[in-house]
């Protein structure tokens, strides 16, 4: 067999070695938390169907990302969605107010409230 032809035999199962070397996520590293009225039992059943559906989005189309961190992010991403999309709380990305801050625009006095 020619030097080229090995080659071009290498570039087709490198790609394939690579993905076999990449360690699956056992679960999710993202944080999620029984929604208001949930019980600790329905969360549990929930946690565990959201688990083995964000397994199986790792099978799609769309994992094209087959480092560690790129599967574990596409896990968590599936796994959060689907326990949010079950009704329980899951972390949002984004600031938390406290108090308005100190350069916000104050209207005018004697302005209405707005309606809606």
């Amino acid at each position: 067999m020619n030097t080229k032809a090995l080659m071009g035999r290498a570039g087709l199962l490198a790609p394939l070695l690579l993905a076999a070397c990449t360690v699956m996520p056992e679960g999710p590293s993202a944080t999620a938390l029984p929604g208001t009225g949930k019980s600790l039992e329905q969360f549990r059943v929930d946690d565990g169907s959201c688990r083995g559906y964000a397994q199986a989005q790792l099978a799609g189309p769309g994992a094209a990302d087959s480092s560690s961190h790129g599967m574990q992010r596409s896990y968590d991403d599936s796994y959060q969605k689907c326990m949010y999309a079950s009704g329980h709380k899951v972390p949002a990305a984004g600031r938390m107010l406290g108090s308005v801050p100190a350069n916000a625009a104050t209207p005018p006095p004697d302005t209405p409230p707005p309606r809606y």
